[in-house]
């Protein structure tokens, strides 16, 4: 199910500084699948490279000032060793945990560098929303599924590559409208294909959840985004990183 405001969840800029290390001069490659992303990046000063597999997405970067889009695989990334401050995987990381990838992700990183991943989904733990879940699943046991995608961050932690680690969480909470909320429900294939005396019954109980857990006023739906910075290690490496000329160490 979508999103149950016309604005969704906006990525906050603290935990997008946080990602690229409160800096605004890095040189940041982008492995993101949304467009989004490396504009705010670049926006703040610092020099985004975008991977894209969709060239849509990646014509769509080519005049954004700052951002140097190219089509390319992760497991093959076109560029020297040691070039980039930090990698950024945003609600993808589950694509990247072989090793082709983790290597990859290693290899391009200066010293010092990290990956940060991040993943942003609904949180259930919240009243009203595990009874919503409850009632849409009467209907589709797979409504509203959660983004198992945040699992694998753990994939990372205590990697040989990527040994030490830092995490950040952050909770976001979008207004919700109680005509969106219907509507969401109703636009749930399983709903629409209900005879419309059983439909109207389920679209009248995300109603009377909207009109209970809101009391007369603004209802709004948590997020819940998990933030991981994951710095390299080039020592653990199979094959020896040689730092060019104008490679540039950070100590942090």
């Amino acid at each position: 199910m979508g999103a149950m405001s016309s604005s969704g969840p906006r990525f906050p800029a603290q935990a997008l500084s946080w990602l690229t290390g409160d800096r605004t001069d890095n040189r940041v490659l982008t492995l993101s699948n949304t467009a989004g992303l490396p504009r705010r990046i670049a926006a703040s000063g610092n020099r985004v490279w975008c991977i894209g597999h969709d060239p849509d997405q990646v014509r769509r970067l080519t005049d954004v000032p700052g951002v140097d889009p190219l089509a390319a695989t992760t497991a093959a990334l076109p560029f020297d060793a040691c070039q980039f401050d930090v990698v950024l995987a945003h609600q993808m990381l589950h694509l990247l945990t072989e090793k082709p990838h983790v290597s990859e992700m290693a290899r391009v990183l200066r010293p010092g560098g990290w990956v940060s991943a991040s993943y942003l989904v609904r949180d259930d733990s919240v009243p009203w929303v595990r009874r919503l879940i409850a009632l849409m699943r009467s209907v589709d046991p797979t409504a509203m599924s959660a983004d198992l995608g945040v699992g694998s961050i753990e994939t990372l932690i205590d990697h040989k590559y990527f040994p030490r680690c830092e995490q950040r969480d952050f909770r976001i909470w979008v207004p919700a409208t109680r005509t969106a909320l219907i509507a969401m429900a109703a636009a749930l294939p399983a709903v629409a294909e209900l005879a419309e005396r059983d439909r109207q019954r389920i679209l009248h109980g995300v109603g009377a959840i909207y009109d209970g857990a809101s009391a007369g006023g603004e209802l709004r739906l948590p997020y819940h985004l998990t933030c991981l910075r994951a710095y390299v290690d080039h020592a653990e490496m199979t094959t020896p990183i040689q730092l060019g000329e104008d490679a540039l160490i950070i100590h942090l």
